[in-house]
């Protein structure tokens, strides 16, 4: 009796395209940013850059509450960074990457359940979180590091790679690298006035499931 090849998914555990995966991650890294602005009062969350000159001018204003709110982001994105890196150092390789993203999609299940709630400060915090968490899976290709909020970090390396010719590969990523930040965040708060805070972040949700699919490969099995 002849045998039969079936296709099967098979979870690899790293990423399929590493340029797309960390692309993906930038552009959910302005997303996130641009749906919970409003939610964590005119603050991002996942750049720590302004958050932090924001502290400082809140402190030099003296306005407690407003550098309470600063603080708060700031640590909670700490404190993501940490459970991504510790899910990634603890868990068995071919599951590191995936509890990282399960982990990001919880608080975004989190976040939603609180926007329901009209608990809208929590409800942004929570998105903090995930984008802390979800900033661990970045990935470095053609020397440039890819998949975090990191926008300062992009335009330094754009300005570094265009005073050198040689590196122009490195130019065009960066620059990719902030367009997708802007339009993560332009999409961000698009969603938030069409969609709501709800609606908007079960597109996150969305983007972490597509990540996750880049993670498995199809492998053939003989009956």
């Amino acid at each position: 009796m002849p045998k039969i090849s079936l296709p099967q998914l098979h979870l690899d555990g790293t990423p399929s395209n590493e340029l797309a995966f960390a692309g993906l991650g930038t552009l959910l890294a302005g997303y996130v940013s641009g749906l919970a602005y409003t939610n964590l009062g005119n603050l991002y969350a996942g750049f720590m850059s302004g958050n932090t000159g924001h502290l400082a001018q809140q402190l030099v204003q003296i306005n407690p509450s407003g550098a309470g709110l600063a603080l708060s982001v700031i640590i909670v994105f700490v404190f993501g960074v940490a459970l991504g890196t510790a899910l990634l150092d603890n868990m068995p390789s071919r599951w590191s990457l995936t509890s990282v993203i399960a982990a990001a999609a919880a608080l975004g299940l989190v976040s939603i359940f609180l926007s329901l709630d009209h608990l809208s400060f929590p409800s942004g915090l929570a998105l903090v979180g995930l984008v802390g968490v979800q900033s661990v899976l970045h990935r470095k290709v053609d020397g440039v590091d890819l998949g975090r909020g990191y926008v300062t970090g992009y335009l330094v390396a754009l300005g570094e790679a265009l005073a050198r010719p040689q590196t122009r590969s490195p130019a065009l990523l960066s620059f990719a690298a902030w367009l997708l930040l802007l339009l993560g965040v332009f999409l961000g708060t698009a969603a938030v006035a069409l969609l709501g805070q709800t609606g908007g972040t079960v597109f996150v949700l969305t983007m972490l499931i597509l990540a996750e699919g880049m993670l498995w490969r199809r492998q053939q099995t003989s009956l």
